[in-house]
């Protein structure tokens, strides 16, 4: 053999033991890289699990993500405060509607009320969709003042859902029903409202729900087994929710909780056409201006984002402008009672099921 060949046959084997290190570098490489994905991709699941459960502890979480684990939300409150008024919306307290310039301090934070009772209490099902009409709910609360027979100061008082509807066949003066309300047929969960995001209304904190309604109630007197209806078709709205860090949110766009879970229910009748304590005769307009009020913002903007909205290859399509998600509440029903309850529940357990019962995820806040 010449020194040629033996040159030719050394280049190679050289070349097929690169070949076998290129390889094998390859295979480690690509083992790495899954591992590292792998990793990552745990390490991301227990940063969101670790986020999630931090929620309940009033620290930083992501956005509020659809619920995956079940249709149905039940939620009980204990510990109910009576508020004087939502927002700017001020009716009980001072310089408000009918003020209570003894009993409230103050009427516009969400703790400024008074205890509704040592066993108020709230029970309810909020079904996503409300899809088999599963969604009911019960709250009894003691009056802490007195306006008109029904409502008396002392008397412990019973609601009860009755429907969802938006408006009812007795209101005087029928409303638009917000988008985000229409297509949950006013029941649904993880939605952004109040505040900055300029959904129902923009002078109540924002706030994170983990499920919300609109509908109507009937109210009854059952103070010492008394059984008493008081007002049978009233308007409510109810979340249970907690408060956002809207700072935090538009900046970082983390869900950054400054409460526990609560429950927040309205149950409010304004008549027009009826001489009201202290203001006389209100048209249906006037009735209905106070839910949210004429002037807030939110009635003429969309949320809080740049119109159009370009969604960014590979995706495609362009939002122009959404329709305002703020809207009057349809609050005034000539044939009720003027009635009106804000109750704070502030504790409350909550725990997702499935149509079936089978519990799929709790939480407990308060």
């Amino acid at each position: 053999m010449t020194d040629s060949h033996r040159n030719t046959r050394t280049r190679t084997a050289s070349s097929k033991r690169n070949i076998s290190k290129l390889k094998m570098t390859g295979v480690i490489s690509s083992i790495l890289l899954l591992s590292l994905a792998i990793f990552s991709a745990t390490a991301g699941k227990s940063i969101v699990l670790a986020q999630q459960q931090s929620m309940s502890m009033m620290s930083s979480s992501p956005l509020p993500q659809p619920n995956t684990n079940g249709t149905l939300l039940k939620a009980n409150g204990s510990k109910a405060l009576f508020e004087p008024a939502a927002g700017l919306s001020n009716v009980f307290g001072p310089k408000g509607l009918f003020p209570f310039t003894n009993v409230f301090n103050c009427a516009n934070a969400l703790t400024c009320g008074v205890s509704a009772g040592n066993d108020s209490n709230f029970t309810g099902t909020f079904e996503q969709g409300n899809k088999n009409h599963m969604t009911a709910y019960q709250a009894t609360y003691t009056a802490p003042v007195t306006y008109g027979p029904e409502q008396i100061k002392g008397h412990t008082y019973k609601i009860t859902l009755t429907d969802t509807n938006w408006n009812s066949l007795g209101a005087a003066k029928p409303t638009r029903q917000a988008e985000f309300a229409r297509i949950t047929n006013n029941v649904g969960f993880n939605q952004v409202q109040h505040g900055a995001s300029h959904v129902d209304r923009s002078d109540v904190p924002q706030l994170s729900d983990n499920a919300f309604l609109y509908g109507h109630t009937q109210v009854t007197d059952i103070t010492k087994g008394n059984n008493t209806v008081v007002a049978k078709d009233v308007f409510t709205h109810v979340m249970v929710a907690h408060v956002m860090d809207e700072h935090a949110y538009y900046r970082s766009m983390k869900d950054v909780a400054l409460s526990p879970t609560m429950v927040f229910l309205f149950a409010i009748n304004i008549p027009s056409g009826t001489a009201l304590p202290g203001v006389g005769t209100l048209t249906p307009d006037k009735a209905q201006s106070f839910t949210p009020l004429a002037s807030d913002v939110s009635m003429k903007s969309p949320p809080q984002f740049k119109y159009p909205v370009n969604i960014p290859a590979p995706r495609t399509g362009s939002i122009a402008a959404p329709q305002s998600q703020s809207t009057t509440w349809p609050v005034d029903n000539p044939k009720q009672p003027l009635f009106f309850t804000f109750l704070v529940f502030q504790k409350a357990d909550i725990n997702y099921t499935n149509s079936s019962g089978s519990t799929s995820n709790m939480t407990k806040s308060g």
